[in-house]
């Protein structure tokens, strides 16, 4: 095999492997060496000190995405693609960043095995701003790997998943060197250690793991509503009303304490006057009917602000009267007068969000239509948890998008939420890997934060999750149908909820240091005269 078919082969390779765990489920374990034939290209032109190797890890990346987020694409062409080529742009990035740090190491003589900690570092401090940057989508963040394989990550109660990802990289790197012939003795002892002990400690952890006794009986909707075709064209809003309404009668039972019906169920609710739109008024008769239980669902709801010569908000779009806002919401009703409300705050960039229009306000009109409604929503700061009357629990309801954001799921468990909920409409994406993604990385919020998570989508897959992460009941795909089950509530914080991403400081931290370190190589030695 010549040279370029060589390298060809091994980027192509640490593509697929990178891809595997995403595609197909209880494989994460792939991740311990995805990237393994990646490094081992780029040591081969480190030594025969040829350039090109850029390209190689370029195609190693847009393998990657395009693999496992293909799927954007359709709900907007134009965004797949950009999205598929930002995130790899920024990976390469990395690597091009490593490739500059190594020679700087080797020209002074240094060992490589620091470039190589600024790898890691860097991947992951990367990772870490990621989730708060104006363009954020921390889909593949590494240790999402793992997300059906929940066995092996109990820990993640202790880390999130940038533990994950630093396990990931400290076993791909081992690895690499016992290819390089490098591990012998204490070495391979540590790598057997750095790969068992985190498995065992988890497999003891999660068949010892006893929820506390607070069972809570719910009921989940999926209405199956076609978003494409029905949802915001040719179904009117009462007969999705009628089915989703239908489908949670038929499964209510005089214990069913919550219920739970997917995003943007109704559309049009108007801040301060809800009762206004005539869903409002059904949705209430059905608590009414059944006192024992709260109601959350999802609305399209909009906001007014006064007349004003400055926009109030980023999100503020003007009309004769003056200026109003669009919200992605969940409401929870119950048998007091009080409506219950939260604005999604994380957004879909592209669809809910259009990046910097404060700073390009041109940007907005270049927001796709996705029906309903389309440009930059409207967010709030603060996450709210939903308390319904005379129950014993509280609720943190996440929107879609936001589920993939662990330390943001925590701001709800340190309100006082011992109940997650996530509403959302997968069926943009038609059936492919995306949604059983998505569901998948519920499973991960439920370790992180040892909170019970109850996942309803339009049309599946909805399930209810326990605080191991298991999937207890599930729907299938694409189908009309509603489940009932408990749950458990759970009190106690974990560590993660606790102190957040502190893993992604640490890799700032170190990648800092070892960044310094080789500005220093980089500078030529004074000679002594």
């Amino acid at each position: 095999m010549n040279t370029a078919r060589k390298n060809l082969t091994l980027s192509v390779l640490s593509g697929i492997l990178l891809s595997i765990p995403f595609l197909l489920p209880q494989t994460g374990l792939v991740m311990l060496f995805a990237f393994v034939p990646l490094l081992w290209m780029e040591h081969a032109f480190t030594l025969s000190g040829k350039r090109g190797c850029w390209k190689y890890y370029a195609l190693t990346f847009i393998v990657w995405n395009a693999l496992t987020v293909f799927w954007i694409s359709y709900s907007t062409l134009v965004g797949g693609i950009l999205a598929i080529l930002a995130n790899a742009f920024q990976m390469f990035a990395i690597f091009a960043v490593f490739r500059r740090v190594k020679r700087w190491f080797l020209r002074k003589g240094k060992p490589d095995f620091f470039a190589y900690i600024f790898l890691a570092a860097l991947w992951i401090a990367w990772e870490f701003f990621y989730f708060d940057a104006e363009i954020s989508f921390p889909w593949l963040v590494l240790g999402n790997g793992f997300a059906t394989n929940v066995s092996l990550v109990q820990w993640y109660e202790a880390t999130g998943i940038l533990g994950g990802s630093l396990w990931i990289w400290v076993l791909n790197l081992l690895f690499y060197y016992g290819f390089k012939g490098k591990l012998r003795g204490w070495r391979s002892l540590a790598t057997i250690i750095t790969l068992a002990v985190p498995i065992i400690f988890s497999l003891v952890r999660f068949y010892t793991y006893k929820e506390p006794e607070q069972p809570v009986e719910v009921v989940v909707v999926q209405p199956n509503i076609d978003p494409w075709h029905e949802k915001f064209s040719s179904m009117p809003q009462g007969e999705q009303d009628k089915r989703i309404l239908g489908l949670a009668r038929s499964r209510i039972t005089p214990g069913t304490q919550l219920v739970v019906a997917p995003e943007t169920s109704i559309r049009e609710v108007i801040l301060g006057n809800y009762f206004s739109a005539p869903s409002m008024v059904l949705y209430k008769e059905l608590v009414n009917e059944n006192p024992n239980s709260a109601f959350i669902f999802g609305a399209t709801m909009v906001g007014f602000h006064p007349k004003s010569e400055r926009r109030p908000t980023v999100a503020s779009r003007p009309y004769s009267g003056g200026w109003y806002e669009v919200f992605n919401s969940a409401i929870m009703l119950d048998t007091t007068d009080r409506v219950q409300i939260y604005h999604k705050s994380r957004l879909v960039t592209g669809s809910e969000k259009m990046p910097y229009t404060d700073l390009f306000p041109i940007i907005e009109k270049l927001a796709p239509n996705l029906g309903g409604t389309s440009g930059t929503l409207g967010t709030q700061s603060e996450r709210t948890v939903f308390s319904p009357a005379n129950q014993d629990f509280n609720v943190g309801v996440a929107i879609c998008y936001e589920s993939v954001y662990g330390e943001f799921m925590t701001g709800y468990v340190r309100k006082g939420a011992n109940l997650m909920a996530v509403i959302t409409n997968d069926g943009w994406w038609r059936n492919t890997p995306g949604y059983r993604q998505h569901v998948s990385y519920a499973s991960l919020r439920a370790i992180e934060t040892r909170r019970s998570v109850v996942h309803c989508a339009n049309t599946g897959i909805s399930a209810l999750i326990n605080q191991k992460g298991e999937r207890t009941i599930q729907t299938k795909w694409w189908v009309q149908t509603a489940i009932n089950g408990t749950v458990n509530l759970n009190e106690k914080l974990t560590p993660y909820v606790k102190y957040g991403d502190y893993t992604g400081w640490i890799a700032v931290f170190i990648m800092i240091l070892t960044g310094l370190y080789s500005l220093i190589c980089a500078f030529p030695g004074r000679r002594r005269g």
